[in-house]
């Protein structure tokens, strides 16, 4: 039987509650973190660490005790494998609805594992037009747990027959896709991605590669682009903490080339930075 570590203890996961009074269940008032593992090592934890505090920071939810979470985080992913997903969720907790909740206090803390499953070799996207992201809202700094629109946008994906969705920014241009960064490589070799003023979350998957691009002397440039940037693509990828890089076959009517040169060259360097 699979176990969760839940504020501080090791329960079984068919045993583990959560009050019907936490504000992550009734106002998805809290953030969360999924980092890969591999033989118990998280990916990138520094980077899932700072992005998590710094949204705890903002929400006035009292920062846990890292270093319990990091051996509890990495005890649960030995559990499952060479391979696990791990999810560290930080909710308000148990101070009822409402608009206001005393600030500073300690919240639910939930860290769970399960095993990793491949990722897949390529996928297909729709561009969604009808749900917007707003460049000074907080889930274009932290992944948040009320993540209604992005799952409204996969179910429009889903829909469609499609595995996932890209978004827009509410002056229209690419953002993002609903789980993952967005990337596109131009002619010449040049790759192209949404910045910060476009509600493009800083991925701990897109912050390293970027990073790798800059040491390797590969031209990577964050962009302000309208959906017509992706028309003149030679290849279109996404990136994110679990799968690294996964080469888009097709968005809409448009397909693209999932085996370009430079996507394998990507992939490795994803593979291999911090």
């Amino acid at each position: 039987m699979s176990e969760v570590w839940l504020n501080g203890r090791y329960v079984a996961a068919d045993e583990a509650r959560i009050g019907i009074a936490d504000r992550g269940f009734l106002l998805g008032d809290g953030a969360f973190e999924t980092i890969r593992a591999e033989t118990g090592r998280l990916r990138r934890w520094p980077r899932h660490r700072a992005r998590l505090a710094g949204a705890l920071g903002v929400l006035q939810i009292a920062p846990p005790d890292w270093v319990a979470v990091e051996s509890a985080a990495r005890r649960l992913a030995r559990e499952h494998g060479e391979a696990a997903v791990v999810r560290i969720t930080i909710s308000r907790g148990e101070h009822g609805p409402g608009m206001t909740a005393p600030p500073g206090e300690p919240g639910t803390v939930l860290v769970t594992a399960r095993a990793m499953a491949p990722a897949p070799r390529v996928l297909n996207a729709i561009l969604v037009r009808d749900l917007r992201r707003e460049p000074t809202s907080l889930a274009t700094r932290f992944k948040l747990t009320q993540y209604a629109d992005p799952l409204h946008a996969r179910r429009q994906a889903a829909s469609v027959g499609a595995d996932m969705a890209l978004m827009l920014s509410s002056s229209g241009h690419l953002s993002c896709a609903d789980s993952a960064s967005l990337f596109w490589i131009e002619a010449g070799g040049r790759v192209a991605t949404p910045g910060a003023d476009c509600a493009a979350l800083n991925g701990t998957a897109r912050g390293a590669l970027m990073l790798a691009c800059a040491e390797a002397g590969i031209t990577l440039d964050e962009v302000k682009a309208g959906p017509d940037a992706l028309q003149r693509a030679e290849a279109v990828f996404i990136t994110n903490a679990v799968m690294g890089v996964v080469p888009v076959a097709r968005v809409d009517d448009r397909s693209f080339d999932a085996d370009h040169p430079m996507l394998a060259r990507l992939s490795d360097m994803e593979r291999a930075a911090e």
